[in-house]
């Protein structure tokens, strides 16, 4: 799964690389401890759109039908193998797709010495491209609130000692490019980008337990404790 991740680049930087346009006079602080239920940016194109927008959604997908806006809780993330069978994501899989940044992010592997967070990212640090979904749910009030989701995939070798799934990463331009066309509509081939990040394109190292209370924050979260043999930097 992905519970918990970094987005340190700012809005500026982010527009630069997926070339996208921010929602005007959004702006988004260097958060090193995002959790679930935050309004965050996420990349889309809408049809009625010539750019691509930036713009905040709130983590957690609530479907348009949900009579309760607390059914975004249970849906940070959406699983690739499942996205065009059910019925919280496949309309969205067919047409909301987005992309949601993010410069790294964390996952717990079980020790004797209980839960051990490590910080993933690109080996050269440069922002993912995660898969997603989003959508707009209208309260009974007539409130509107823009949600999202992160889709998973079978972890790949080198995550596999962590856990047992990880976000869809996007590779390249083509892919994102790909992924937000609102004419796409095929979950076939949209499928076959939903695929484990490449082995050799990742790093992990473990960082400081103090990550695992989301009130905490500061770059030093991303820290290595240790190299990834167990010795100490």
């Amino acid at each position: 799964m992905c519970g918990r991740y970094v987005l340190k680049s700012a809005i500026q930087e982010l527009a630069r690389i997926f070339d996208a346009r921010p929602q005007p006079g959004y702006s988004f602080d260097p958060d090193y401890n995002i959790t679930p239920g935050r309004d965050l940016p996420v990349v889309l194109q809408a049809k009625e759109e010539s750019q691509r927008l930036i713009r905040p959604h709130r983590w957690g997908l609530i479907p348009h039908w949900a009579k309760e806006e607390k059914m975004g809780y249970s849906m940070i993330n959406a699983r690739s193998e499942t996205l065009a069978e059910k019925p919280s994501f496949r309309q969205a899989y067919r047409m909301r797709r987005c992309v949601v940044p993010a410069d790294g992010f964390y996952e717990w592997k079980k020790t004797p010495d209980g839960k051990q967070p490590y910080y993933i990212s690109h080996p050269d640090g440069r922002p993912m491209a995660l898969a997603g979904l989003y959508e707009r749910w209208t309260s009974p009030e007539e409130r509107k609130i823009d949600s999202f989701t992160i889709i998973t995939t079978p972890a790949n070798k080198t995550l596999e000692p962590l856990h047992d799934r990880m976000p869809a990463i996007l590779a390249g331009d083509e892919e994102v490019r790909f992924w937000l066309d609102p004419e796409e509509q095929n979950p076939s081939v949209l499928g076959e980008l939903l695929r484990p990040w490449a082995e050799d394109d990742i790093r992990f190292y473990p960082v400081s337990k103090t990550v695992n209370n989301p009130r905490n924050q500061g770059s030093e979260l991303i820290e290595p404790q240790e190299d990834l043999f167990g010795g100490a930097e």
